[in-house]
């Protein structure tokens, strides 16, 4: 008798928005309210659809042209993409906060259970786009990363959700982010703080560990904890001030946001800076958990006192089948970040974990959906870059040649470049963008495309 468990049924994976806290577009940018920035010009340089131009195809659709019309005259490439009807696929560069939903069918039933990650600034525009298209009737549970207004501050608009499915909706987050969740809304965690004469959303407040693993509506979710850039803290002084030893200091200290491993097989990291090792322990140790997971933890509301714990599994790492999907943090093709991953980062944490696609997010104007497309394209082994008409197409190849050179090519004394290691390595692995509105879906035999592209969608435009 076999002792591997039964196959699990398909995870799926829907994005709810692969952009930064900000968003994109910019409304700055649409009202050019001013210049484009200088900094920008290194990454992405300006092209002007002039007759002077010497560009082949400075003069089709869509491309900048500062005498013409709105939206032709906004330099920003990625937010004048977002609105420009002329650029195919332009809405690819609409991006919410970072946030996806993750869900799997009850083999009983054929409902869904659906889990969402983060709920930020954005998530009430987003529901309204995507959701009627995909379906999503309720919201079973939701997982926060972090701390930030982009991750927690559509908490609010969870209210009419819970009045239509009649319950309360566990929200399962770490301590630091439940006190932030306290300062920011109050009147969630404490009802005597409700002004009254208006709903207010009725939240489980489930606290995890950074080490956790734990079972939501059936899905295994794997805590994994990262850094997010530093953040400085007040240390009083263990003795009396002197003029040496002074009353306080500041120490700085990693902010931590929590990534998560679902099912064994797709990794979701949203922001990071630097991954620690126990976390890189954690991730390359894919096994299962082998014994029940209890059901039964506490509630806690409207304070974290006696908050179950759950114990990670301490299994030895074993070779393990690949993993099927990466989604990670890449802020910038070229330029590094003091919070989030580059591509370099994103690729070299790839190269460890050796996945089957690796989607990228959290990316931020001026790069533009297409570039980003393009630069994936580079890292293969033939370059397929390079062979699509588009708007975008001169900026586009003047990024991959630099990325080519300072990422893909770039070798130290002791290291091959990223493109050779990557073919080395994980030849058969790819690279792609994410966009809001695609949808993965895992297959039982971890062979084959991910991407469901017939339940994928720009969403309602309205």
């Amino acid at each position: 008798m076999s002792s591997h468990p039964p196959p699990q049924p398909p995870l799926q994976l829907l994005f709810m928005g692969t952009g930064t806290s900000t968003g994109l577009p910019l409304t700055p940018c649409l009202t050019l309210s001013n210049p484009y920035p200088e900094a920008f010009s290194d990454m992405v340089p300006l092209l002007r659809a002039t007759s002077e131009s010497d560009s082949p195809m400075a003069h089709i659709k869509g491309t900048w042209n500062p005498q013409g019309q709105f939206p032709n005259n906004i330099p920003c490439p990625c937010c004048r993409s977002a609105v420009d009807q002329d650029v195919p696929e332009g809405w690819k560069n609409k991006r919410g906060n970072t946030g996806v939903l993750v869900r799997k069918q009850n083999e009983q039933t054929g409902g869904y259970k659906n889990l969402l990650v983060d709920v930020g600034k954005t998530f009430r525009e987003q529901a309204a786009r995507f959701f009627p298209k995909w379906g999503v009737k309720t919201i079973d549970a939701v997982l926060l990363t972090h701390g930030h207004a982009d991750a927690y501050f559509g908490l609010d608009d969870l209210r009419e959700w819970c009045i239509r499915q009649g319950r309360a909706i566990p929200v399962y987050l770490n301590q630091e982010t439940y006190e932030k969740v306290c300062e920011a809304f109050p009147y969630m965690v404490d009802k005597t703080k409700a002004s009254g004469g208006g709903d207010v959303p009725q939240l489980i407040w489930k606290i995890i560990k950074d080490d956790d693993q734990l079972e939501i509506e059936g899905i295994d979710v794997k805590v994994l904890a990262v850094h997010h850039g530093i953040y400085f803290h007040t240390i009083q002084p263990t003795s009396t001030p002197t003029t040496t030893s002074p009353s306080e200091r500041l120490e700085p200290e990693p902010l931590i946001c929590l990534g998560f491993m679902f099912d064994s097989s797709i990794i979701y990291i949203s922001d990071v800076s630097s991954i620690p090792e126990p976390t890189w322990q954690r991730m390359l140790d894919r096994q299962p958990r082998q014994r029940p997971i209890s059901s039964s933890a506490k509630m806690i509301l409207p304070t974290p006192i006696d908050t179950p714990i759950s114990t990670p599994s301490n299994e030895e790492v074993q070779t393990q089948d690949q993993l099927p999907i990466l989604i990670i943090d890449a802020l910038w093709p070229l330029r590094p970040h003091a919070s989030h991953f580059s591509l370099k980062q994103a690729l070299l944490a790839a190269l460890r974990l050796k996945p089957k696609y690796t989607y990228l997010i959290g990316s931020t104007h001026p790069t533009t959906h297409f570039m980003w497309e393009e630069i994936c394209l580079a890292l293969r082994p033939e370059g397929e870059n390079g062979k699509r008409e588009h708007p975008d197409r001169v900026q586009s190849d003047w990024l991959v040649k630099r990325v080519i050179d300072r990422i893909y090519n770039e070798r130290s004394q002791k290291e091959r470049g990223i493109k050779e290691r990557w073919n080395l390595e994980n030849k058969d692995g790819i690279v792609r963008p994410a966009w809001d509105g695609l949808v993965l879906q895992t297959t039982l035999d971890g062979e084959g495309e991910v991407e469901r592209l017939d339940l994928s969608t720009r969403g309602l435009v309205y």
